[in-house]
């Protein structure tokens, strides 16, 4: 069955325009008009650098081999057959993030997120996700600045909830209000991502659909898939935009009119002293959105790439019939070995993400609803991955039961595919203590383990300040320097102290 209007729909765009829009062919499929680099390996080599800053970003990757095989399998598919030189080597991750993402890295790292493939409604559709974001890899799109602009995202994020969670730890607010503080700055992190983090131009981004259209239609796919994914994207975008609109109508009822810079989003914590945390959520948003204005390149609306996209099914394809989805693993039914194990796992990420909706609101949940999410999502396939066990820390946080949440961040930490986070609070517990050579110990583990990133240098030198190493601590100055990001630079003389 066809998609709502979309026949007509297409129709009606066809004949306002042949052309479709810039990035789509004028003529033809762009399939059979590509033209792939002969070589890729400048891009692949910054792999190593593309990882460790995914990995500082929300709690890491999901260790698991079976949920990455599965999905590159599906992007193997796409890809048989074509011209692709060898050095072209991309690869899919899963992001341990409960937002419904995805994205490239330059050297054709696909990240997908886990709450993306929870809220899939059959293979067909992710393999348009990947087919969409493996031609932006496969065209080269990605600014010359991408890490520079991605680091500067990882700088911005961390430190609005760095900073959330000292101004609560040394107020003494109940933990409720602080794992209601970390959720307000992930909020905020999630707002701003399509402003501070590097994006496409408009006809970057339709080309990539127009290509991993066809990508999915070769391997088999039904090509209505990928108007149902245009469909998911246009709510999350409604939601985010209404999240905006209550974001800005409360910051200008608070007259907070002073024009924002990053500063507020350092300074603004300081509301936490009131538990007014709506108030740091505001300021955060503003700022990012003000100081990336300028960069920031948006892509067509969601309900606009679905008319194009219609368009170009009835130009191109509008004689084939539609496919049967392809079932996703987890779907009900699957008994296989391979099904059980995957739909285990979302169902334990799925388990955490409603504790820590609790944590953040009471009204969501029940403590032992909470409790039993959190036991659940404790236990294996899930026993140490850096979410689930970061959501047992709140929860055992938030209860004052310090040991328990302590070791759900030892387990974490000790895992196979930790997260900045995880280790940021870890540290923090060691300073508390003023156990430094501990913290240390921590942190030279998270140097190597998140590629040496930027986001780790203001802790790093908080630490080796805070055991009197005030050369070494100084010595970090001049690194921070190097990334050329004001806002990292001074953050890291804020850590260094007054010496």
């Amino acid at each position: 069955m066809k998609h709502p209007f979309a026949v007509t729909l297409a129709a009606l765009c066809l004949l306002a325009s042949p052309a479709l829009a810039n990035g789509y062919p004028s003529s033809g499929r762009a399939i059979d008009q590509l033209h792939p680099a002969a070589d890729y390996s400048d891009v692949v080599s910054g792999r190593p650098l593309a990882l460790g800053i995914m990995r500082a970003r929300a709690n890491g990757f999901v260790p698991s081999a079976l949920m990455q095989a599965y999905a590159n399998g599906v992007l193997a598919k796409l890809l048989r057959g074509l011209p692709l030189p060898p050095s072209f080597q991309p690869q899919v991750r899963v992001l341990a993030a409960p937002e419904f993402g995805a994205l490239c890295t330059p050297d054709g790292t696909i990240i997908i997120t886990i709450g993306l493939l929870e809220q899939l409604d059959n293979e067909d559709e992710l393999a348009f996700v990947l087919g969409h974001e493996v031609s932006h890899a496969i065209y080269r799109h990605h600014e010359k600045d991408w890490f520079k602009k991605s680091q500067y995202y990882a700088v911005v994020n961390g430190a609005a909830v760095q900073n959330i969670a000292d101004v609560a730890a040394t107020t003494g607010l109940g933990n409720g209000n602080v794992a209601r503080g970390l959720d307000v700055a992930r909020h905020f992190a999630k707002l701003s991502a399509n402003v501070l983090a590097p994006q496409m131009s408009q006809n970057q981004e339709d080309a990539a659909d127009a290509l991993g259209f066809d990508l999915m239609v070769r391997a088999g796919y039904d090509s209505e898939a990928a108007l149902a994914v245009m469909d998911k994207l246009a709510e999350q975008e409604a939601e985010a935009a209404e999240a905006a609109r209550q974001a800005r109508e409360a910051s200008d009822q608070d007259h907070h009119s002073s024009g924002p810079s990053f500063g507020n989003i350092l300074g603004a914590v300081g509301n936490a002293m009131s538990g007014n945390w709506t108030d740091v959520a505001i300021f955060a948003f503003d700022t990012a959105v003000d100081n990336m204005s300028d960069e920031a390149v948006s892509h067509h609306p969601a309900p606009e790439r679905l008319k194009l996209l219609s368009a170009y099914e009835f130009k191109q394809y509008r004689d084939m019939l539609p496919s049967a989805p392809t079932p996703l693993p987890w779907a009900e039914g699957n008994r296989s070995k391979d099904a059980i194990a995957m739909t285990s796992l979302l169902a334990h990420y799925a388990a955490a993400e409603n504790a820590a909706a609790y944590i953040a609101d009471a009204r969501q949940g029940s403590p032992d609803s909470a409790r039993s999410e959190v036991t659940r999502s404790s236990t294996p396939p899930t026993a140490d991955h850096a979410y689930t066990q970061f959501v047992a820390y709140e929860y055992y946080d938030k209860n004052n039961q310090k040991p328990l949440s302590e070791a759900a961040l030892e387990r974490a930490a000790n895992g196979p595919e930790a997260s900045w986070e995880v280790y940021s609070r870890l540290i923090d517990i060691h300073i508390g203590r003023n156990d430094w050579a501990g913290a240390l110990r921590l942190m030279d583990q998270a140097v190597i383990r998140f590629e040496d990133s930027p986001v780790l240098l203001p802790k790093h030198i908080q630490i080796l300040a805070g055991q009197g190493d005030y050369a070494g601590a100084s010595a970090l100055i001049p690194k921070c320097k190097s990334y050329d990001i004001k806002e990292l630079t001074d953050a890291c003389k804020k850590a260094a102290g007054p010496g």
